[in-house]
């Protein structure tokens, strides 16, 4: 496990401040989000900002890469902040990606993530990746580690 955590408040963004924040780590092919919101649009341009730096420091932009987001407190945001994130994540998957599933992990104690859910499920849908919310981590590296690794195994043909 690469234990280098990567957090969108070492990304200047414009004159306001981003409130809530996003940090990232790898573990074994897993990129591993914790996201404490709410979110306004500053805090998705540093999001933006810390997604490019995740994939050049792991070299994820050719090689299969599965994702899980922990949401802690709040997973909402504006709908200015939700439309940066769409415009970044479409652009993202016309790239070289090679992005396998996302997993999301929170409960009901987390202020609007089942509002957020319907936001990106079919945003997610969209562009064929699988997406399913857990309540827990260990299950959804269960779900994404067998996905991870049988996209691996097809690239290795």
């Amino acid at each position: 496990m690469d234990a280098e955590v990567l957090s969108s408040s070492d990304f200047p963004v414009g004159s306001f401040a981003p409130h809530g924040e996003f940090r990232c780590r790898m573990d074994r092919g897993v990129l591993m989000w914790t996201s404490h919101g709410p979110f306004n649009l500053e805090a998705l341009q540093a999001y933006g900002q810390l997604r490019r730096a995740a994939f050049e420091r792991w070299g994820l932009n050719d090689r299969p890469v599965a994702s899980i987001m922990e949401w802690v407190d709040s997973a909402l945001m504006s709908p200015e902040a939700f439309l940066l994130y769409r415009r970044g994540f479409d652009s993202l998957m016309q790239s070289r990606h090679n992005y396998v599933a996302v997993a999301w992990v929170g409960g009901k104690h987390v202020e609007g993530l089942d509002l957020m859910q319907r936001q990106y499920a079919p945003l997610f849908a969209e562009h064929d990746l699988p997406f399913r919310m857990f309540d827990a981590t260990e299950p959804a590296m269960a779900w994404v580690r067998p996905l991870l690794a049988a996209r691996l195994a097809a690239a290795q043909r």
